[in-house]
């Protein structure tokens, strides 16, 4: 790999890295930046909360980095619970691939990566919350490693329906072809038009798209069969969007979400960005299952 990494050019290395403190200077919490090596390389994580507070993987979604979890990050601590959001390795962030050419592929090597995220963290078992892309790869680690999820919060998660042919295409035109008036639309249609959206994060998704090279690092989101969400053991949460071009219908996810045995699901108002858009809400949610079901 170059030392430009993912990245077309050191330029854009730096672009990125600039908008990712940004983002990360603006969470409501104390936080700490640690390193912990993985078969695939270095992944970055964003760490806030009491030491011995039970301890929350948070799984980003797609490009957007451990920083989108500003929204949520205060009222979690505040309940005293110790956060680690992760930077999927692959994509902008701060987690470094070793080889290029060697990153989480399918869905078992992403499971892989996160058991040893969790293993170098010191983390047996606690909750586990995704957004988005990152819905699906909590998903996937629940189910290959049930003992060590309490719960399970899905937000906008992807992986309970197939991704749609439109989606791929939008996204990997602007990923090629990256132009401004190509990533406004894309991030319009992709992430809405909510003002805690497009004043935190569209900035930022404008940044790496034109700062990633193609072609992408990370494994697409695969659809969880009906077997397996029956399979899933945790106390879950869903929460959708009812206008979310990613994931399409909200009523079609839901009616897959209820294969989980213990769930609980609920669709708000909102496009993709769940956790952003309708941040108060969401983590009231949060709040009440973790803790009600905690232990």
């Amino acid at each position: 790999m170059t030392a430009a990494g993912i990245y077309r050019s050191d330029g854009a290395r730096r672009s990125v890295f600039e908008s990712y403190d940004r983002l990360a200077d603006e969470w409501p919490v104390a936080r700490d930046d640690l390193d912990v090596e993985t078969d695939f390389g270095s992944v970055h994580v964003l760490t806030a909360g009491p030491v011995d507070g039970t301890p929350v993987m948070l799984l980003h979604a797609a490009s957007m980095g451990a920083p989108s979890w500003g929204p949520n990050a205060g009222p979690l601590v505040e309940a005293g619970f110790r956060l680690f959001a992760v930077d999927h390795i692959g994509e902008a962030g701060r987690s470094v691939l070793r080889d290029p050419t060697r990153y989480p592929s399918n869905d078992e090597q992403v499971a892989t990566l996160y058991s040893q995220v969790a293993d170098r963290l010191g983390i047996q078992r606690g909750p586990v919350i995704g957004a988005s892309a990152g819905g699906q790869r909590a998903l996937r680690y629940a189910l290959a490693h049930p003992e060590r999820v309490s719960h399970l919060a899905l937000i906008g998660p992807m992986g309970l329906t197939p991704l749609g042919i439109r989606a791929v295409f939008k996204m990997m035109m602007a990923s090629m072809r990256p132009t401004r008036r190509r990533i406004a639309s894309t991030a319009r249609w992709a992430l809405g038009a909510a003002p805690a959206v497009t004043a935190g994060y569209c900035q930022w998704f404008e940044v790496v798209l034109r700062s990633v090279a193609s072609p992408p690092r990370v494994a697409r989101p695969t659809a969880t069969s009906t077997d397996e969400l029956r399979a899933i053991t945790a106390p879950t949460l869903v929460v959708l969007g009812d206008h979310d071009n990613l994931v399409g219908p909200s009523d079609r996810a839901r009616r897959r979400a209820t294969s989980i045995p213990d769930v609980e699901v609920h669709v708000l108002a909102s496009s993709h960005l769940v956790n952003v858009e309708c941040a108060l809400a969401v983590n009231q949610m949060l709040l009440d299952v973790l803790q009600r079901k905690a232990g």
